[in-house]
């Protein structure tokens, strides 16, 4: 089933405690504002103090006046009650929570639910109580009626004609699409040897290679040749006919951009190595070479710096405490309360060797691997972990904050203690730190450091206003503003930097609204920034400003974004929906327009996933595909090559070779149709399984298969769902006889 939709989120539990989630619907409340009720039924083998649950933050409150609502931080919440005392093995419990807005988007539901017995977190099995009633369950309620967002049966079944292709790759023209090939009249044993000759060229990854039989020679100026022979032979085998012979061509390729990156968050939801070497792979078969690591957060610190072990004992662990005095982190998102525990996303690390063994199978496949850890904001983990150092050696000097510091702000993600102070030097020497373990590691591991990533963005007002360090700082060095604050900062990361022969990259906000001479002294130390915002005028005023842009605009590229309005497609909205199309049209001249010599400093294109949605590596995959193959055209060819209705044809071939490698993908829903008294079905693919329900249950792929239309009878709803491998569908719904 799709992950996290209609089913348990929970984990399994040895104990028959228990606890169930479902929502009673959207409704008005007295001052005609939306809200809807949440209701947990807590079954418990024993007196409890209250249970805990990981959200998006809202404000809520308990219908029963005995119960008691705690943020213990933003998206971490807890219940308690007297009531809970009283609890006995067989009997429920039934706590409503009255929570403001509505319920439109399936990232509301809940997770990490569990238990607080004697002050400590016990697991629960947890479930999500299926949707049944969709229009009462998604419906929100407005001046202009109600509206659930579904996309039912008869819309679905446009889309879907509207949407197939018959288009099919020609030989060798795999996405991304090749500069050119030249055809042979002739066809030629398929190539079993590959020889590689080097050759000097200004254009990133070039190469040119003829087919003519068994014996291939490539010619390329790649730094990564074997990358170049993989995409060969995946073209290659592509083209072969039944008799094993491939179409003699000429070919000759090169990528527009030298920068093709993929960003992947394991700091709010964790990947075990084997996980993300998987991802590599993905990302090197259709010709990405950068990753974008992002594994320093508020939510975590994935990386073993080992002179400072505090990072990940304290910021790789997440579980139930309603103080900051202990060693790991307060839950978010996922886990089940119990820092230690080993089968949760919330927790985990990459040691030394493990991280060295993921940097060497990158570099096998020519992908290059930033990390990031982000600062002076999005820096709870690292802030927590060297207070902890703080606490248990009396040692201040790597000290990220101080005591005293009454500023009062709040995060794009509603914190309001992640903020390094820039004022002090124990940021700088924890960067140092920071930079000198990860030069040692790359180099043990024998593989290039591009640039670690310091992030920089997303500092919110008031930030250091409590802080009379900050205060002081402004005033000895003359700085006004609180944007000089931050550069002061970036500076002193880049020089930190630029020290030790590195560069760093940054977010949008390290090159925009500075001083020219910030840009003089910074910039030579900058080797990517990403623009992140909707498509605007920053990526433009980035590359005006002369910094290496990296087009990473939300509003295109952000893969952990809806698919599609539907509300049962997991994912985040606020960017928008960013569907399989989105990237293809991520184009430079749309999202940094200008001249030629603005163009010149646009030095690539990133896809990025955040994790706040993740849970397993079938969510990473399902965000990643098959929007991958719409960036890596743009990666490699900045500017339109295909039609819509040639990509999606693409796409679509692609499809069996995830299918049969166990890998999860995005499917649009069937759509579904009432025609002369029976029902129709169809799908916008070449080749899946639609599997339905004439009873108003879920479909699974035990369900009827449709292979002609349908006969309802009296039913009054029809539900259909596609399923092709390990992938499949939200489901669609066509209400008949009402």
């Amino acid at each position: 089933m799709l992950s996290l939709a209609i089913v348990s989120t929970g984990l399994a539990a040895d104990a028959t405690e228990s606890i169930t989630w479902q929502t009673l619907g959207n409704r008005l409340n007295d001052k005609l504002m939306p809200v809807y009720t949440q209701r947990f039924t807590v079954t418990a083998d024993r007196p409890f103090e209250g249970f805990a649950f990981c959200t998006f933050k809202k404000y809520m409150h308990p219908l029963n006046p005995q119960d008691t609502v705690i943020e213990i931080l933003p998206g971490y919440y807890s219940v308690m009650s007297p009531r809970f005392a009283d609890a006995v093995p067989g009997q429920p419990i039934t706590v409503d929570l009255i929570t403001d807005g509505a319920f439109t988007r399936h990232a509301a539901v809940p997770d990490g639910m569990h238990l607080i017995v004697d002050g400590a977190p016990v697991r629960t099995e947890n479930t999500i109580k299926p949707f049944n009633a969709f229009a009462e369950q998604w419906s929100a309620p407005g001046r202009n009626g109600r509206t659930d967002g579904m996309v039912y049966g008869e819309e679905a079944y446009i889309i879907n004609d509207r949407l197939r292709s018959a288009y099919r790759p020609t030989p060798y023209g795999l996405i991304p699409t090749l500069k050119s090939v030249k055809l042979k009249e002739k066809m030629v044993k398929a190539p079993q040897k590959y020889t590689i000759r080097k050759v000097s060229d200004d254009r990133p990854d070039y190469w040119r290679s003829a087919i003519d039989g068994p014996k291939v020679t490539v010619y390329t100026s790649s730094e990564h040749p074997q990358a170049i022979i993989n995409d060969l032979k995946r073209r290659v085998e592509a083209a072969k006919d039944a008799n094993g012979l491939v179409p003699a061509a000429d070919i000759e390729d090169w990528a527009d951009f030298s920068y093709r990156g993929v960003m992947i968050d394991v700091a709010r939801n964790f990947l075990s190595v084997e996980d993300m070497k998987k991802l590599i792979d993905l990302a090197a078969m259709y010709g990405m070479n950068t990753l974008h690591f992002h594994v320093g957060e508020d939510e975590g610190w994935r990386i073993e710096i080992p002179s400072l072990p505090e990072l990940t004992a304290v910021g790789s662990r997440r579980g139930y405490t309603l103080t900051d005095d202990v060693p790991f982190l307060k839950g978010i998102y996922s886990g089940d309360g119990n820092p230690d525990a080993t089968d949760t996303p919330a927790n985990g690390f990459y040691t030394v060797d493990e991280y060295i063994d993921l940097l060497r199978y990158a570099d096998a496949r020519g992908i290059a691997v930033i990390p990031e850890f982000d600062s002076p904001g999005h820096s709870r983990a690292a802030i927590r972990a060297m207070e902890h150092r703080y606490r248990t050696t009396g040692d201040d000097s790597l000290r990220l904050i101080h005591d005293g510091d009454t500023s009062v702000y709040t995060t794009a993600q509603d914190f309001h203690d992640n903020i390094m102070n820039p004022a002090l030097e124990g940021p700088y020497r924890f960067w140092g730190i920071v930079f000198d373990d990860i030069i040692d590691i790359y180099k043990k591991a024998g593989v290039k450091l591009p640039a670690v990533h310091i992030g920089g963005d997303e500092v919110p007002a008031h930030a250091w206003d409590g802080s009379e360090a900050v205060q002081r700082m402004m005033a000895d060095k003359g700085i006004k503003t609180q944007n000089e604050v931050h550069a002061h900062f970036v500076h002193r990361v880049a020089d930190e930097a630029a020290a030790r022969g590195i560069k760093i990259g940054g977010w949008q906000e390290i090159a925009l609204g500075h001083s020219d001479d910030y840009n003089n002294a910074v910039r030579p130390h900058v080797a990517a920034v990403n623009c992140w915002t909707a498509s605007s005028d920053n990526g433009r005023l980035i590359a005006e400003a002369g910094y290496p842009l990296v087009m990473s605009n939300v509003d295109f590229l952000y893969f952990d974004h809806i698919t599609t309005r539907d509300p049962q497609e997991p994912g985040m909205s606020w960017g928008g929906i960013i569907d399989e199309f989105a990237p293809l049209h991520a184009t430079r001249e749309r999202l940094c327009p200008g001249s030629a010599d603005v163009s010149r400093n646009v030095a690539g294109i990133s896809c990025h996933i955040f994790s706040e949605t993740c849970r397993n590596l079938g969510m990473f995959e399902r965000y990643l595909l098959p929007r991958l193959l719409g960036l890596a055209e743009r990666a490699h060819n900045t500017e339109p090559t295909l039609s819509d209705s040639e990509y999606f044809g693409l796409l679509t071939a692609e499809m069996d070779g995830w299918a049969g490698s166990d890998t999860d993908f995005f499917l649009r829903q069937p759509g579904i149709r009432l025609r002369d008294g029976k029902v129709e079905m169809n799908h916008a693919y070449a080749d899946a399984e639609i599997r339905y329900t004439l009873d108003g249950s879920e479909p699974t792929a035990q369900s009827p298969l449709y292979t002609a239309p349908v006969a309802v009878g009296n039913a009054s709803q029809v539900r259909a769902r596609l399923f092709k491998g390990k992938a499949n569908s939200t489901t669609t719904i066509l209400n008949v006889n009402r």
